[in-house]
């Protein structure tokens, strides 16, 4: 499954929230970081594995993807956050 969003925030700042939303303790979808770079982030998880790529767009835009094998109910929260915080700032 791909599902896509647009938000404010710089593409290092997704990734880090990513980072944060998926791996911290208090996480409500635990998973272990297995690959990343400046422009994505790959996690395990129990059952599957998220894809996490984030980008400029044109503007101040960036555009943010999130890749599944399994749909997870975690990247729809993670995607109404990340658009969330775009907007507050």
């Amino acid at each position: 499954m791909i599902s896509e969003t647009t938000t404010a925030l710089a593409p290092e700042q997704v990734l880090l929230e990513a980072r944060r939303f998926f791996t911290d303790e208090d996480s409500i979808s635990a998973a272990t970081i297995v690959d990343e770079s400046d422009r994505h982030l790959t996690l395990a998880t129990f059952r599957s594995r998220i894809a996490i790529s984030a980008w400029s767009d044109e503007g101040e835009t960036t555009r943010v993807r999130v890749s599944t094998l399994r749909g997870q109910d975690a990247v729809g929260r993670f995607l109404s956050m990340i658009r969330s915080a775009g907007r507050s700032e």
